[in-house]
């Protein structure tokens, strides 16, 4: 019999579980981001008495900015999926 443990059976389930829990942080990154920002000018709002203005600004500066942040991150893996492919 032989008791070596092939290494590349322990590796593909590493890899499995470490893409389920990047997507759930990316998940989570993009709701809660934009909630924050949003409760954030709600509360600013309320107390300067204005009326949705900061809550809208806020709520699309999260949006403009975790969007640029994944486009960022995304052309930034593919380059070095690139690179280590060559």
């Amino acid at each position: 019999m032989n008791d070596k443990v092939d290494e590349t059976d322990l590796h593909h389930p590493r890899q499995t579980w470490k893409g389920y829990d990047d997507a759930m942080a990316r998940g989570i990154e993009l709701v809660a981001t934009p909630l924050l920002f949003g409760l954030g000018g709600w509360y600013l709002d309320r107390w300067l008495g204005t009326s949705p203005l900061f809550m809208l600004v806020l709520f699309l500066v999260a949006i403009v900015g975790m969007s640029a942040r994944m486009y960022y991150a995304y052309a930034a893996a593919m380059d070095e999926h690139e690179r280590a492919a060559a």
